[in-house]
């Protein structure tokens, strides 16, 4: 049940809230037994709804946060069968999560932030010639993130909260997207496309779904197609998030990326691409 919009939830009720894996994998096996096919973003946008199924649900996924809720994800997708599109910011791209994903056959992608973080950095991100300048740095982004975790044929916009009316997304609108080094821009693909809902998770302690979906509702409704996009870290605990971040600021930047055991975080990195 979603709360009310004018509930003030308790502080640090995200810090301290539980894990919802097994919601996710509830929320993924209905959508199968409803009917729907799962296929990734990018097969998608390639390749447009199996002929077969009348009943798509696109899965996409950004890791803003914690990569290491990642590797959780996709071994509950992997146990049912499901594909999925995954889009890393720097921060997040951790090559012993980016790999495990790989091996598992799922498609991986940047998540660039290219204006928004030069508006952090006070400069001025609404000029021509800072679109201008910000669009020769995100090739540099994406060839440089093809030559450490390998091809990738898309990239998608994060949109950063503390920057509100900047978007990233328009560095890649109206451009022909191969002379930047990929086929297409996530969000962009999106456009005309006849999607029938657009399902995103939310941030809050409680769960649940933007807008106050109910996808049961939605799912028994058999909307198609849906795009689900959801982000790994909204559905592990606040404790978790909160003692990475613990570690990220403690630990030495370039020390050596320790194998996700259980109950250890990953170390994730800057928002700055590699210069």
């Amino acid at each position: 049940m979603e709360s009310s919009p004018n509930r003030v939830r308790p502080r640090l009720s995200r810090t301290f809230s539980r894990s919802r894996w097994s919601e996710y994998r509830r929320f993924l096996a209905s959508a199968q037994d409803h009917g729907y096919a799962l296929v990734p973003l990018e097969q998608w946008v390639r390749n447009g709804s199996p002929e077969d199924e009348e009943r798509v649900m696109i899965m996409r996924h950004d890791v803003d946060q914690h990569p290491r809720s990642a590797l959780t994800m996709a071994e509950i997708e992997s146990d049912l069968g499901v594909r999925s599109s995954w889009y890393f910011r720097w921060r997040t791209a951790h090559p012993t999560v980016v790999a495990d994903l790989r091996d598992r056959g799922f498609e991986v992608g940047l998540h660039y932030e290219t204006l928004t973080r030069r508006a952090l950095e006070g400069g001025d991100p609404e000029s021509e010639q800072a679109l201008s300048s910000s669009r020769e740095e995100l090739r540099e982004e994406i060839a440089a993130f093809e030559r450490i975790f390998g091809p990738i044929r898309s990239a998608v916009p994060h949109g950063d909260s503390r920057v509100p009316g900047v978007l990233n997304a328009e560095l890649l609108r109206g451009e022909d997207c191969s002379l930047y080094g990929i086929e297409f821009d996530g969000n962009e693909a999106m456009r005309g496309r006849g999607i029938a809902h657009w399902l995103t998770d939310r941030t809050t302690a409680e769960g649940g779904w933007k807008d106050g979906t109910d996808p049961e509702r939605l799912l028994a409704a058999g909307d198609s197609p849906i795009l689900c996009l959801t982000h790994p870290n909204n559905w592990t605990s606040g404790a978790a998030l909160w003692l990475d971040r613990i570690l990220r600021g403690a630990l030495p930047r370039g020390s050596r990326p320790e194998l996700p055991t259980a109950g250890r975080p990953i170390h994730t990195g800057s928002d700055q691409p590699p210069r």
